[in-house]
């Protein structure tokens, strides 16, 4: 069966490596980074001329396309600069809006970078779901993976393998497909949304254009984050964090039973804008620099050369105070899930969230890099 919407077949880039994420000790989806030039380096990676994608398939049973995207939109917050994500926003928001409700086991999203045109194309399991022409955009996600503050080295370190990639986990990549019943859902739904943009566009050629509002603007730039720096102290040097920011700073589907915060989270699915999206990012980072301030590199993780990364979900009253801490992410090391969890709590009240963007508690995550002196 050929579907209109399906996005046509062209050369692949090769694989340049592939990335397990996983939350609560449970698998959650393999990232893969494909490019025309193979790069064990981010800076080659990076580059804006090369044809490149990137493709995620859910290994999970059900996957909240909400915290996946809020996921990514922090991530990108803290590995690029300020007048990137200003630069960014509607292209963001326009990303982030494509998809919503919970990705399934097989899914597969994928977003194909031109190197010639300098489009982005955004699909799901072969089903265009937008475009956006923008040579800049794509780096900006890509940037969240391999950045200098990704979801964990060893996220990083297995996307940067240059092709030297894990045969275990090419072939539970591989095998992750979707099903016949799932695509042809997710085609009708494309079709009946298509329909309606159709109806709103007609409608809105009757009505007199308004002006629109000028896009919201970071104060500051916010400088891209630095790689750790170590303090004078020998015997303590300081966990890799991003550089301070400035201040102010897919479709419908049946859905199984659900536990009562991923219905919460459902509920709450509204798409983004601009302005609450820039709020967002320009929060996040204040959160993770009012974080940092509190890190320390525990003593007997120096004196063993223990290095890790963690990754903390937590949740905040409206005041910022502390209401919950989840590890999403744990090293192997005690003593370094220790010291970030005793960071999180002594960090508490953090800056009180802004009306917009919380009526009651507020989320975030919080990443986490212990690393020695090279």
């Amino acid at each position: 069966m050929v579907f209109a919407a399906a996005v046509s077949a062209s050369a692949a880039p090769l694989l340049n490596g592939l990335a397990l994420e996983q939350q609560f000790n449970k698998d959650r989806y393999i990232a893969a980074v494909y490019s025309d030039t193979l790069a064990d380096s981010a800076n080659v990676l990076l580059d804006e001329n090369t044809t490149r994608r990137l493709e995620i398939r859910v290994v999970a049973d059900s996957v909240s396309a909400r915290r996946l995207r809020n996921q990514w939109m922090e991530a990108i917050a803290i590995n690029n600069a300020g007048s990137a994500l200003t630069a960014q926003a509607d292209n963001m928001v326009t990303f982030a809006n494509l998809f919503s409700g919970r990705f399934k086991k097989g899914d597969q999203l994928r977003v194909d970078f031109d190197g010639a045109s300098g489009v982005s194309t955004v699909s799901l399991n072969g089903i265009r779901l937008g475009k956006i022409a923008d040579r800049k955009f794509f780096t900006t996600l890509l940037r969240s993976w391999v950045g200098p503050v990704p979801p964990s080295t060893e996220f990083r370190e297995g996307l940067l393998a240059s092709g030297d990639v894990d045969t275990g986990l090419l072939a539970r990549f591989e095998q992750l497909e979707p099903t016949d019943a799932r695509i042809l859902e997710l085609t009708e739904a494309r079709e009946e949304d298509d329909a309606e943009e159709e109806q709103a566009e007609s409608e809105t050629e009757a009505v007199a254009e308004k002006p629109k509002p000028s896009k919201p603007k970071v104060a500051a730039a916010i400088p891209p984050p630095t790689l750790a720096k170590i303090e004078s102290k020998p015997q303590a040097p300081q966990a890799q964090q991003p550089a301070p920011a400035s201040k102010p700073q897919p479709r419908p589907q049946p859905k199984p039973a659900r536990t009562a915060p991923e219905q919460a989270e459902e509920e709450d699915d509204q798409p983004l804008t601009a302005d609450v999206l820039l709020a967002r990012q320009i929060y996040h980072s204040m959160l993770l620099r009012h974080t940092y301030d509190f890190l320390e590199y525990p003593q007997r993780a120096l004196e063993r050369n223990q290095e890790g990364s963690i990754r903390i979900r937590v949740t905040i009253d409206p005041s910022g105070r502390v209401r919950d801490i989840q590890t999403v992410q744990a090293s192997r090391f005690n003593d370094l899930n220790k010291a970030a969890l005793s960071a999180i709590k002594a960090a508490s009240p953090y800056p009180k969230v802004p009306p917009a963007l919380a009526k009651n508690d507020y989320e975030f995550s919080v990443p986490i890099t212990f690393r020695l002196p090279d």
